[in-house]
């Protein structure tokens, strides 16, 4: 059974909803914070909805009392607002009610279920995940989780883009070099990543160079030796001197990678085995750091599955035949602009949905290079295919970057023209910003990332110099293991905390606040919630007094009390940093409360019942909330 709190808001809505005739959805959103405190605890625009927003507060005040026994709310009408006010004393006679019986916070299921599927993280297999990954990962298994919770079903998938450019320049370099990178990397005691991010840094830093100095550009080829200078340090294995000079005998190096890449789309060997093997080395790195970082998907789907099997084929054939098939720049294309003007400005379900930006005009999407491979746009389009037949989703989301929103507005246009309109409106690119660095940008193709790895083991060291020093006479394994998830609990916290639509700039200082605002924040309210319980003991629900209910009191209950409605709103909204705010300003009141009116020191036994209730409920919100970011609960710090 819902809270209290939370069963008083969605009766509302329901009860709203067929008063007004508002979608319940709808009705259960506009049932916001207040504007303003002396609005009450929830308030709903009803002069948006009736010219009588008296007549609406009473009928939902009595339907709320005979339809839905809830006896322990105040509504009333205040400048067009219909106000809810939970009365604190029988509010805590509803909750003692209801923890007797068992129950513990839940989130409050969807009325309209979907199946939905969410595609994240998806990085290039050249390189170990880098920050930047990060925050990709963290939404995207944050709106699962939010979803889930919801009551949706939802599938997770990671796009393997194993075919293009970037890959085959990988694969030169392990060609050249004559290794098997899954063995080398377990001889030499590194993770496989790691090395294929070395080994393409090399590659293409150094093809870089050797055709900057074929066109006398000595200013790039001088910053370029440089930087293959460093590499040279960073050897893991006395492999340099080999790759280099294997890359330097090549007559035309960049007509290698695209001949690689050309026989490793038509799914030629040897070049298969080679990709398919190293991929798949560094996809073992892969889920060994999204492990530690709580992320896992349900399908890992190859690129080149979807040339090999003509799924892209068949995609190329429907786009020839249909009428917006063209060519641009001597390219095979499909018209985006005229499907456009002809089709979509002509639909207004279209047009909410896709959102074109006023004054930009798309252009069309090149299907096939001139050598007949395909581009990452046209497989993408049978991918988008493919994600919503596999499922039978009712949405696809995929996480990607802001950098992709030209290619992912051409997507969904392209599809519409082609005949799946279904899929062009429920298609959501969720894009998110880059994450920035206080030390500087960074350069895959040169080598310069931040890893989450090394993100993980600078977060853990500073955590594990904390918990030590603070338990001193805790065990190293034990230590180690809070250290790692207040490791993850940071990276979580920080990487959803603001709106993915923002620039994010990484600290570790902010990351790792103990005092405010941050993963370990959180954990250590929760931690402090769970000592005190454990101080206390089990909670004597007989013995709570509700007429020891406070102002301060009932406030921080109703708001601990919410934070199954606000997960619930967060995932309607695919908003994860609207949670986070909850939580963070929950902990806030909690410490401060906890600071001026003790559990453990109260005298009076109903009111020392009462706050320890009221401190249950807060760990269970902050429990609740913190599983669905993927932030670890600790019972010690």
């Amino acid at each position: 059974m819902l809270d209290p709190v939370t069963r008083a808001i969605v009766s509302s809505s329901e009860i709203l909803s067929d008063m007004l005739g508002v979608d319940q959805l709808v009705a259960f959103r506009d049932l916001m914070e207040p504007v303003k405190e002396e609005y009450g605890d929830s308030s709903f625009p009803s002069i948006r909805y009736s010219k009588d927003p008296d007549e609406v507060a009473k009928i939902l005040a009595s339907r709320l009392a005979s339809d839905y026994n809830i006896h322990y709310v105040d509504v009333k009408n205040l400048k067009g607002f219909t106000n809810l006010t939970f009365r604190c004393g029988d509010l805590v006679k509803a909750v003692v009610e209801w923890a007797k019986n068992g129950e513990e916070l839940e989130v409050p299921k969807t009325s309209r279920p979907l199946k939905i599927v969410v595609e994240h993280t998806s990085a290039n297999p050249i390189h170990p995940l880098h920050i930047g990954h990060t925050r990709n990962a963290c939404i995207g298994d944050s709106l699962a989780r939010l979803l889930k919770s919801r009551g949706h079903s939802v599938v997770t998938r990671f796009y393997i883009d194993d075919v293009g450019r970037q890959v085959s320049i990988a694969a030169l370099g392990v060609k050249l070099l004559g290794i098997d990178v899954l063995k080398e990397s377990q001889r030499l005691s590194i993770k496989p990543d790691s090395l294929v991010g070395w080994i393409y840094a090399v590659t293409s830093t150094t093809i870089d160079l050797l055709n900057a100095k074929k066109a006398g550009n000595s200013e790039e080829a001088e910053k370029l030796a440089s930087t293959l200078a460093r590499l040279k340090l960073q050897d893991p294995g006395n492999f340099f001197d080999k790759l280099y000079t294997a890359l330097s005998s090549l007559e035309n190096p960049d007509a290698a990678v695209a001949d690689l890449n050309n026989r490793y789309e038509k799914g030629l060997e040897p070049e298969k085995t080679l990709i398919r093997s190293m991929v798949q080395a560094v996809l073992e790195g892969f889920k060994q750091s999204l492990e530690i970082l709580g992320v896992s998907f349900d399908f890992w789907d190859w690129e080149s599955d979807l040339v090999w099997s003509g799924l892209v084929g068949r995609l190329v054939e429907e786009a020839k035949g249909s009428r917006y098939f063209i060519k641009y720049k001597d390219a095979d294309a499909i018209d985006v602009p005229q499907i456009i003007s002809e089709e979509i400005q002509h639909d207004k379900e279209a047009l909410s949905s896709i959102r074109l930006p006023k004054g930009f005009s798309l252009p069309p999407l090149i299907l096939l290079r001139s050598d007949g491979t395909t581009l990452y746009t046209t497989r993408d389009l049978a991918y988008s295919i493919l994600k919503f037949s596999q499922a039978n989703a009712d949405k696809v989301i995929n996480v990607i970057g802001a950098d992709q929103r030209l290619p992912q507005l051409q997507l969904r246009v392209a599809l519409y023209g082609l005949g799946h309109r279904r899929e062009a409106l429920n298609l959501i690119h969720y894009d998110y910003e880059i994450v920035r660095l206080t030390t500087g940008s960074m350069h895959g193709r040169r080598g310069e990332y931040v890893t989450l790895d090394s993100l993980l083991t600078e977060l853990s060291a500073r955590a594990l110099k904390e918990v030590t020093g603070r338990n001193p006479s805790m065990s190293k394994e034990e230590a180690m293991v809070i250290a790692r998830s207040i490791s993850v609990g940071a990276i979580r916290y920080f990487m959803v905390h603001m709106s993915a639509s923002k620039p994010l700039t990484f600290s570790v200082d902010k990351a790792m606040n103990l005092r405010e605002s941050s993963g370990p924040y959180l954990q250590y309210t929760y931690v402090r919630a769970v000592n005190i319980l454990e101080k206390h003991g089990k909670v004597d629900l007989n013995s709570v007094d509700p007429d020891k209910c406070t102002e301060p009191r009932r406030r921080l209950l109703v708001k601990a009390l919410k934070t199954p409605l606000v997960i619930a709103k967060a995932a309607d909204d695919l908003a994860p940093e609207d949670l986070v705010s909850h939580l963070a300003d929950l902990a806030d009141s909690f410490n401060t409360w906890y600071e001026q009116d003790s559990v453990i020191r109260e005298p009076d036994v109903g009111a020392k019942e009462l706050k320890a209730l009221i401190v249950d409920i807060v760990r269970q919100s902050l429990g609740i909330g913190m599983s669905v970011l993927g932030i670890p609960t600790l019972r010690r710090m």
